[in-house]
């Protein structure tokens, strides 16, 4: 081979060279552009997965923190259910105690400042557990807490008032623990003409 095909050689290796690299340079270019495109949509499914696992996390805890609630009252309303016949016999001896013949006798009126001091300290008990005491008394009877012992037809208040509570009811939160029970008012019937 002579120079000038040996240049003509070069010169077309060279040219198929420059072909190739110019071939080559797009997809290279290409190609990062791809990688970066892929890693953006990587990232973009992994935030997407970690705002989603924060969220599910998130709800987990209030589900817990309602049913740690929930149990808590739960556990306090059968509490005092157990404990609140206990404060009705007590409630019931004071008040016996105070109408008896003997109230003004010294030993009676110290027994009856215990018994006030035994339930003031049940009733402390209970407000700080979160138990609200129902005791209506000169309001409007409510179903959803008020249990009507009887109707009293009455001048004295308006219909479906409450006249007398016979035992005090409770709740907590939204719970009824139990209800009070209460004499409601009535309006008077007409008196038959004879």
């Amino acid at each position: 081979m002579g120079e000038s095909e040996k240049d003509k050689v070069t010169s077309v290796a060279t040219t198929e060279n420059e072909a190739a690299d110019q071939t080559d340079t797009p997809a290279e270019n290409t190609a990062p552009a791809a990688t970066e495109t892929d890693a953006q949509a990587e990232i973009d499914r992994l935030t997407d997965k970690w705002k989603r696992a924060l969220a599910e996390a998130e709800n987990a805890r209030k589900r817990a923190d309602a049913a740690r609630i929930e149990g808590r009252e739960h556990g306090i309303a059968v509490a005092v259910e157990a404990l609140a016949p206990a404060f009705d016999a007590l409630a019931l001896g004071i008040e016996a105690a105070r109408n008896s013949p003997d109230a003004e006798d010294p030993r009676i009126i110290a027994h009856l400042e215990g018994l006030g001091n035994i339930r003031s300290a049940f009733e402390t008990g209970l407000k700080a557990l979160g138990v609200r005491t129902i005791a209506p008394e000169k309001t409007a009877f409510d179903p959803a807490l008020h249990e009507a012992m009887q109707m009293q037809e009455t001048d004295g208040a308006e219909p479906g008032q409450v006249l007398v509570l016979h035992r005090p009811g409770f709740a907590i939160g939204q719970r009824l623990i139990r209800p009070a029970r209460v004499t409601v008012s009535a309006a008077p019937r007409e008196k038959a003409e004879d």
